[in-house]
């Protein structure tokens, strides 16, 4: 830590999901990824991007891929920013959208890498606690002048969603600007991109890595007025989106089929799941996303955390105050579901 400078000597790390290595007959799911491979379609084309072209350098506004997603939205394409996933989007916007001196708010618990991305850059921030229900309280954002608030719609790690009529009444009072992290909207809509036509201060950011599976070539979408895309676009990297990962983006974008199957696919699980977990005494949080937040009636979440793993079984464990109380669990295929209910059967029957 020799050469560490203040900001990064006190504040918190953010650990991401385990990533073992292949093998081991381990079953992942903490991390929220897609158990079904992208398509066919998608993999042929990037294979058909690693040509001579690699030579050169790619779009350094992933043109293409901004005119397929504003054609699908009907947006105009100077409204779309295209980042190396959306973690570059969101540290983007610390450090382009809030003044140094500004406050930031967010729900809790919620994506936990906000806070992080907060205190790297040296942002004060306030969390407010989602109700009883899990449910976000969106005029408690209203108590004080916050400059930037960031809303997961639906939530991670609870799953739940806010009202996108809700959120319009929010902007029609809120002077700041507003974040809306999108990353699992697709697996059940309600999408506030229609907003971005209506007011200037609201930013609306999607994932390629949850639906369309496509987690390892990071790519993320940012949808707001031009203004604030001049911003991103002032403020990246000169080429932050390489070549084979605009292509498998394009590609998935114009796979719908695809995109459905895979829905279709996860939400057959997910249904699956809530009712094999239900009968084994889990308490389960409404959904709209690739997971589901649980708590068992009697048996802490810690200790189920750590018999599954020993089960090579991994879930996601998060501490703190509300959230200890619960594991988060990532869809996966049906093989691994059905291992993972036999595995639950046999903890609390220990």
């Amino acid at each position: 830590m020799k050469y560490w400078n203040t900001k990064l000597k006190e504040m918190t790390e953010y650990i991401p999901g385990e990533q073992p290595g292949g093998g081991g007959g381990i079953i992942k799911l903490n991390t929220n990824e897609n158990p079904f491979p992208a398509s066919q379609r998608v993999l042929d084309r990037i294979k058909e991007a690693c040509n001579q072209s690699l030579r050169l350098y790619p779009n350094s506004t992933s043109l293409s891929l901004r005119k397929i997603f504003a054609k699908d939205n009907n947006i105009d394409s100077d409204n779309i920013f295209v980042g190396n996933g959306s973690d570059e989007i969101f540290t983007l916007i610390f450090r382009a959208f809030i003044e140094n001196n500004g406050v930031v708010a967010f729900s809790y618990p919620s994506y936990s890498l906000y806070y992080t991305m907060a205190e790297a850059n040296g942002i004060k921030y306030k969390k407010i606690n989602l109700d009883k229900d899990f449910n976000v309280d969106l005029d408690a954002f209203l108590s004080k002048n916050y400059d930037l608030v960031i809303l997961c719609n639906p939530n991670n790690p609870t799953g739940k969603g806010c009202d996108v009529d809700d959120i319009r009444r929010f902007l029609d009072k809120y002077k700041g600007l507003l974040i809306v992290d999108e990353a699992y909207v697709d697996f059940y809509g309600e999408t506030s991109i229609e907003m971005v036509k209506e007011f200037d201060n609201i930013i609306v950011t999607r994932s390629f890595s949850k639906s369309y599976s496509l987690a390892g070539l990071r790519v993320g979408l940012a949808i707001a007025q031009k203004d604030i895309i001049r911003g991103f676009l002032k403020i990246k990297d000169s080429y932050n989106v390489d070549r084979l990962a605009e292509a498998g983006a394009c590609a998935a974008l114009l796979d719908k089929k695809g995109l459905k199957y895979n829905i279709d696919m996860m939400k057959n699980n997910k249904e699956f799941l809530e009712e094999k977990i239900e009968a084994l005494g889990f308490q389960v949080v409404p959904s709209k996303a690739n997971f589901l937040f649980v708590k068992h009636s009697h048996v802490q979440a810690v200790e189920i955390y750590k018999k599954l793993r020993e089960k090579k079984i991994l879930v996601r464990y998060f501490d703190g105050p509300i959230q200890s109380e619960y594991l988060r669990i990532s869809i996966g295929s049906m093989m691994e579901l059905k291992t993972l209910i036999n595995g639950l059967s046999s903890i609390l029957k220990d």
